[in-house]
């Protein structure tokens, strides 16, 4: 009984992988997707041409309120990105979002795929592992089907700031590694102005991008997966304001 309770423990707990640097270089694939291809229905953005279809969906965090998931669901939503966590901007502590276990919990159960997103201002690479083996406990054996996503931004008195393009390349590799080495799929966050500026992306080619472009379309001239189109998106079950993404699917 004691061996299987320590069994259990250590699959549950135990993360694995360490970061050992940049990898070699590559090219970057560029966007293929045509503006063309894009069409509004029930309110609602989609995408569909000879090779890609979409997936309608939303990201949510605490800042979303308490959600009705079944009517999210019922206005044709098919996935969510919900925010697992944050480390602060002052010391880097990682704190649990407030809704995401009960986000986590209704969102599956009303049929959404479910993927989640961690807010980082990792400065070394160490803070970054030691953040996404967060993630990876929080998330293990809790039926995540969607990305697992890196997701650092600028703000005004933030730690990161004073990062190099270098330091914040090596910072994204190293979540995502952790989160690849754990058999789930990284992805990373950005607007292109943030991609284009401080990633160096030659680097980061083995993994998906979710862009944040709030326009009808984007001039981002590299290949995406995930494309969040509005901060200000009205969907039923949610009262306050939520950001609406479509996911593109290879036909």
């Amino acid at each position: 009984m004691a061996a299987a309770a320590v069994f259990l423990f250590c699959i549950s707990y135990v993360v694995l992988g360490s970061y050992n640097g940049l990898g070699k270089k590559d090219t970057i694939r560029m966007n293929r997707y045509s503006s063309d291809a894009l069409y509004t229905e029930n309110g609602l953005r989609h995408y569909r041409d000879r090779n890609y279809r979409s997936i309608p969906g939303i990201d949510v965090s605490v800042f979303q309120g308490n959600v009705d998931w079944d009517k999210v669901y019922g206005a044709g939503i098919r996935f969510a990105m919900i925010r697992v966590g944050y480390s602060g901007s002052e010391k880097g502590t990682i704190h649990e979002d407030e809704n995401f276990r009960k986000n986590l919990k209704g969102a599956k159960k009303a049929g959404l795929n479910v993927g989640v997103y961690f807010y980082s201002q990792a400065i070394t690479t160490d803070e970054a592992v030691r953040e996404a083996k967060y993630v990876v406990r929080h998330i293990r054996g809790r039926g995540i089907t969607y990305p697992v996503v890196y997701d650092m931004e600028h703000t005004p008195g933030d730690r990161v700031g004073e990062l190099t393009k270098k330091e914040k390349t090596e910072i994204a590799d190293a979540f995502c590694t952790i989160v690849q080495k754990n058999s789930f799929r990284p992805m990373i966050y950005g607007n292109p102005e943030w991609l284009l500026k401080n990633l160096d992306l030659r680097y980061l080619t083995g993994y998906e991008f979710w862009l944040a472009h709030y326009s009808k379309t984007s001039y981002y001239p590299y290949q995406y997966a995930m494309w969040q189109y509005s901060s200000t998106g009205k969907i039923k079950g949610i009262r306050k304001n939520v950001d609406l993404n479509i996911y593109f699917v290879k036909k």
